[in-house]
């Protein structure tokens, strides 16, 4: 079998928090591993071998990354990874980041409170108290190395540019910590991120544009769509010059900036589901836990130990330039008929697939509208 070899270079653009056994921060190949089978699977579920089906695309996916199931089925993996070193992180604090009004955040006398942005994209890892060790961003780069089948190099290339423009690693990732930079191999900065690059590495012309498609299965594996049938990825930006005519959009000096922003569009689009006043716990499924669960303070009936992971992805990325930017991408997936059942089966009634597709186009709606101190703007159509 004729192998392929990769080579880049990998940092990060936000602090990360990838544990090892003893729970320190430690570079290690497992959680990127994990993250290009994530990102592998969304490339090749258009695939015409696989069609989207799950079941077809797991075959695909244990063929390659290999498996560990009991007996003849277990197998080997046929890509391999290679970090230069595997050094342990030494961060250990956090320099100041801005505070955000919350409505459903109060003191004693029922007065919002400011939370910050830190411990409310990081809590776990990050407290009131401190924050657990972590790998440093903008530190010197390491060498990974990835190495597949001369078949499969396409697929593997075209989930490592994914992972440019979206991927993250570590505890509390979806929220922006452990933003991966990688650079070598022609990869694409956010400079070109735009639609038709997207329906390229993707193949999205093989399936409607129409988010309810997406929704339809319950695992990622596509990106997800707007009203308008382009793809939900938006940029955040720090401002708009104008060059020779043409407008070039701003980006941040600090990392930290780019995370102020996310914060102040999570807390936005979240709240803007209300519950009314009414407290947990709820008999029926409401518009907010659609966006991840558990929910402070709002948990469902019967359901006390079910978790669903957010849709929406946050990321850092820096050009060519060291400035930062913002990434907001939707990576839809119906909610999954297990999480509506607990140790005892007992069962609630999911939204259905109708009612999910109503809850994200509105938090597409709320991204695609201006926000006070927020420039929150669209991917490039090509």
């Amino acid at each position: 079998m004729s192998m392929r070899e990769l080579t880049y270079q990998v940092s990060f653009n936000t602090p990360a928090f990838l544990g090892n056994a003893e729970q320190q921060a430690q570079w290690r190949t497992p959680p990127f591993k994990a993250l290009l089978r994530q990102w592998w699977r969304v490339v090749k579920a258009p695939a015409r071998e696989v069609g989207y089906d799950h079941k077809r695309l797991l075959v695909a996916e244990n063929g390659l990354f290999g498996s560990a199931l009991d007996g003849d089925g277990s197998s080997r993996s046929k890509v391999q990874l290679r970090l230069s070193a595997w050094d342990e992180g030494a961060m250990n604090a956090l320099q100041p980041m801005a505070r955000h009004p919350h409505p459903e955040v109060k003191d004693r006398d029922r007065k919002p409170i400011d939370i910050a942005t830190a411990v409310y994209l990081g809590f776990g890892p990050v407290t009131l108290q401190g924050m657990r060790k972590a790998i440093a961003p903008v530190a010197t780069p390491l060498t990974f190395k990835v190495r597949c089948p001369e078949l499969e190099i396409d697929d593997i290339r075209n989930a490592i540019q994914l992972i440019a423009w979206f991927g993250t690693v570590g505890s509390r990732s979806r929220n922006a910590w452990g933003s991966v930079r990688l650079e070598g191999e022609g990869i694409l900065g956010i400079e070109g991120l735009c639609d038709s690059k997207l329906s390229d590495l993707l193949s999205l012309r093989t399936i409607s544009a129409a988010l309810g498609d997406r929704l339809a299965g319950e695992w990622p594996h596509s990106m997800g769509l707007c009203a308008d049938g382009r793809p939900a990825v938006w940029r955040v930006v720090s401002g708009q010059k104008q060059v020779d005519g043409k407008t070039q959009f701003v980006g941040f000096d600090k990392w930290e900036q780019v995370l102020e922003r996310f914060a102040a569009l999570k807390i936005g689009f979240r709240t803007q589901f209300s519950f009314n006043n009414q407290g947990g716990p709820h008999r029926d499924v409401m518009d907010r836990h659609v966006l991840a669960y558990p929910v402070t303070n709002h948990g469902l009936a019967n359901l006390p130990n079910a978790r669903l992971a957010s849709q929406i992805r946050f990321k850092v990325i820096a050009n060519k330039e060291g400035k930062f930017f913002g990434v907001i991408a939707h990576v839809p997936a119906a909610m999954p008929r297990d999480f509506f059942y607990d140790k005892e089966r007992q069962q609630m009634n999911p939204p259905s697939i109708a009612d999910q597709v109503n809850v994200w186009n509105q938090v597409h709606q709320f991204l695609n509208t201006p926000q006070p101190g927020s420039q929150v703007i669209r991917i490039r159509k090509g």
